[in-house]
């Protein structure tokens, strides 16, 4: 690189926020992006900016040495090496005026949403929404919003930065900015040719600094719309008269690692340090509020939704899920295993009153089966000690609890299979407030997920008993590998675990062989036979080790498919098929915040996905599906057409 006159980086003429043009020169992501590079680096870099169709075609050609806005990640992939991860912009919904406000919440079912065709927001669309909604394309932006005056579509769906270039250069006092949404998310990629792979990953490091995620995308959207959306002149005066926001903390209720009280009882937590952060990004005054109900604050964190649904989410505005977890079931280390919400009808419960769990509880049912407590100190001690039979909670707040009080007697005895999400809420009445909380939410959602891992440590000893520790230790945030063992029949296989991926592996394979001989040695071959296909295709040593490693989880999310799917001797119902094939999602939940290889998280999430597109998982294609999966799925299929079953003979290898 030292050799070149000038680095030549290559723009999209107009992106809106990512790039737009005053006449104070060029603003936006990628300018500062390019200003601070300037500065680390001390290179010369000539920036060229081209119309969509010219910039696509310089890139498909290799001309630029550096691209900043491409949005598909594979083009001229040859060539060009691209940051993992790109910039993440908001979608938005753009309604008539005189449409209802929307949120996280609100069901769509029934409306028609209108996207210019090519539009990449339409695939975030159906994932949202599926088909509950119905849509149309239009061939340009101009005509989709004339599609949305003339009453044919009820939503715009567009990614932040072209909705909001049209309202700028369109301004039309029939249409607003009615939502946005960071689940519905457009991705454009930085990259350069691979000799500037170097210099990429440098822009890779600034992107990842906090200035250019959460604060500089606030900041820009709000230069870029200064006096020309009427939202934005609303957040700025909303801001000036609120110069101080209240933050709903519920009263002697800990959530680690989300709000908790340390040794001290000062407030901690992923949320406090959140709303530090927004603090210094909204120039505002954060406070703190612990009380009994969130009534008169402005700011609730603690709004729960099961499956989906809010079910404390009354008179609020709530946000997409910041935190999305499955609650798990503890119990004594003597007492038998509780695999399924379901079977906990047969205990008393310990519960904090008014905690999530207590919450969850209620709402599905068990008011009858729970014995309320002040503190969760005393709902640790009251299953200890035999008061309770069980409790209910996250993985990571109970390590916390049973380390805090030194309970040692607690096992984990079962997962609950329903999803939990945590969202924030505001004020039905405070729109404004809302449209601010939810597009900043984003980024605090990506952080927990990089940060449980912190938390989650690779030997957790709630029991000294080693049937229960290979499940604290290994299952943790796995849960319980139910589908493929019975519990009462599962032995002390191991002298002692040192590693968890190869622990997690090896109890998988031999628990099966405890329950079904077949299913046992299916798991096993399929490693071995993936193991050969990645070294037959010459595939990197670490890359071959870890296929044939991890092969074995592929079908781990069936822990919460019901045996009377998974056992059915006959052709399973529709219904029952689409209960199936859940087990790929929930097996990628469980597993996504253990230390292990991304590898891992492709075939258990992949693995069923099918070339043309048809499989399930994400519904990917062609290239698109990771390349692990694949051998995997080939590895799954060959296996099962060598073995013989009451409808067929086996095939031979040869």
């Amino acid at each position: 690189m030292a050799k070149e006159k000038e680095v030549l980086i290559y723009l999209d003429t107009d992106l809106g926020i990512l790039n737009y043009h005053t006449e104070n020169g060029s603003n936006g992501i990628y300018p500062d992006i390019i200003k601070t590079l300037e500065e680390v680096t001390r290179l010369n870099f000539k920036v060229v900016k081209q119309e969509k169709k010219d910039f696509h075609e310089a890139v498909d050609s290799g001309i630029p040495h550096i691209v900043m806005g491409v949005e598909d990640y594979k083009r001229n992939r040859g060539k060009y090496y691209y940051l993992k991860d790109p910039i993440n912009l908001s979608g938005v919904l753009i309604t008539r005026e005189d449409y209802p406000l929307t949120d996280y919440s609100t069901d769509l079912s029934g409306k028609t949403i209108v996207y210019v065709e090519g539009d990449q927001i339409v695939n975030e669309v159906i994932k949202r929404y599926g088909s509950r909604v119905i849509l149309i394309s239009k061939p340009s932006t101009q005509e989709a919003v004339e599609s949305l005056l003339s009453g044919e579509a009820d939503i715009y769906a567009d990614d932040l930065q072209d909705g909001l270039k049209y309202m700028v250069e369109n301004p039309d006092p029939e249409i607003k900015i009615n939502y946005s949404s960071p689940s519905l998310k457009t991705r454009y990629y930085i990259g350069g040719l691979n000799y500037y792979k170097p210099l990429v990953d440098i822009i890779g490091r600034i992107v990842d600094t906090f200035d250019f995620n959460r604060r500089t995308v606030y900041e820009e959207v709000l230069e870029y719309t200064r006096d020309k959306l009427h939202i934005s002149r609303e957040i700025e005066d909303y801001l000036k008269k609120n110069s101080t926001l209240r933050v709903f903390i519920p009263q002697n209720i800990d959530v680690y690692p989300l709000f908790y009280k340390d040794i001290l009882g000062k407030q901690e937590g992923f949320i406090v340090n959140y709303f530090y952060e927004i603090e210094r990004i909204l120039g505002v005054n954060i406070v703190f509020q612990e009380a009994d109900s969130p009534e008169g604050l402005q700011i609730n964190p603690s709004i729960m939704a099961i499956n989906g649904e809010d079910i404390n989410g009354e008179g609020f505005l709530t946000t997409d899920p910041y935190d999305e977890f499955q609650f798990l079931i503890f119990n004594r280390e003597d007492e038998k295993y509780i695999p399924h919400l379901e079977d906990l009808r047969k205990y008393r419960i310990a519960v904090q009153k008014n905690s999530m769990a207590d919450l969850f509880l209620n709402h599905m049912g068990f008011e009858e089966n729970l014995i309320a407590f002040h503190s969760q100190k005393e709902v640790i001690k009251a299953v200890a000690t035999g008061e309770a039979d069980a409790l209910i909670g996250g993985i990571q707040n109970t390590h916390y609890l049973l380390k805090r009080y030194n309970i040692k007697n607690i096992k984990l005895a079962g997962v609950i299979n329903d999803k939990i999400s945590m969202k924030f809420g505001v004020p039905r009445e405070d729109e404004t407030l809302y449209f601010v909380i939810n597009s900043l939410s984003r980024d605090f959602s990506s952080g927990i997920e990089k940060r449980k891992k912190e938390f989650l440590e690779r030997n957790i000893e709630i029991t000294k008993d080693f049937k229960a520790s290979i499940f604290i230790t290994l299952v943790s945030a796995l849960g319980f590998l139910g589908v493929f063992i019975h519990l009462k029949r599962f032995k002390r296989i191991y002298s002692k675990l040192t590693n968890i991926t190869l622990g997690l592996v090896g109890t998988l394979e031999s628990a099966n062989s405890y329950n079904d001989e077949d299913t046992g040695d299916h798991v096993k071959r399929i490693g071995e036979y993936s193991h050969l296909i990645a070294d037959e295709l010459k595939l990197p040593r670490e890359f071959v080790r870890e296929v044939g490693l991890y092969a074995s989880l592929h079908d781990i999310g069936k822990i919460g498919i019901p045996d009377s799917i998974l056992k059915k001797p006959g052709k399973l119902t529709r219904e029952e098929f689409t209960e199936m094939k859940k087990h790929t999602e929930i097996g990628f939940n469980l597993i996504k915040d253990l230390e292990v290889s991304p590898i891992a998280m492709n075939i258990i999430r992949h693995h069923h996905e099918k070339w043309d597109g048809s499989g399930y998982g994400m519904g990917l294609s062609g290239e698109d599906i990771p390349l692990e999966a694949r051998i995997v799925a080939l590895a799954d299929v060959y296996d099962a057409l060598c073995q013989k079953r009451i409808y067929k003979d086996p095939f031979s290898h040869e």
